[in-house]
């Protein structure tokens, strides 16, 4: 089975954000949606705007929502996440992806006792020949 170049990017994505969980005691990171038994801080990543362009490239909006029982955690975890993430270039076999952080934003939950830190990041994506696309001349 060929892997698309989504894919390959969010496995790039979820290898970046595990590189933070043990310093930050994030209890889980996952795609798309947390278990419901899921332990503070958990962090959610989901891709929510992707643009294919032309010659290969794709354009990917990937928010991060940090999820945990206080402020200061929730800020402090949302600014490790855009620094890791800051103007980062992670070429793979099969995948080209350039990643720029855009904006950190609080957001108010619906349990208003869940601090929801969203870290809103852009991606720029070139799929390498590997990847099944080919470059156009």
């Amino acid at each position: 089975m060929t892997e698309t170049a989504t894919n390959e990017v969010r496995r790039v994505v979820d290898s970046r954000l595990r590189e933070i969980q043990t310093r930050y005691n994030i209890a889980e990171i996952s795609y798309r949606k947390a278990n419901d038994d899921a332990m503070f801080p958990h962090v959610v990543f989901l891709f929510s705007n992707i643009v294919p362009l032309e010659h290969g490239r794709d354009d990917y909006t990937v928010d991060v929502h940090v999820f945990t029982r206080d402020d200061r955690s929730a800020w402090e975890i949302g600014d490790a996440v855009a620094d890791l993430f800051a103007f980062w270039n992670a070429p793979q076999s099969a995948v080209l992806p350039t990643f720029y952080e855009a904006n950190v934003f609080q957001v108010e939950d619906t349990d208003h006792d869940i601090a929801h830190v969203v870290v809103r990041i852009t991606a720029q994506n070139y799929n390498s020949n590997a990847g099944g696309r080919l470059w156009q001349q």
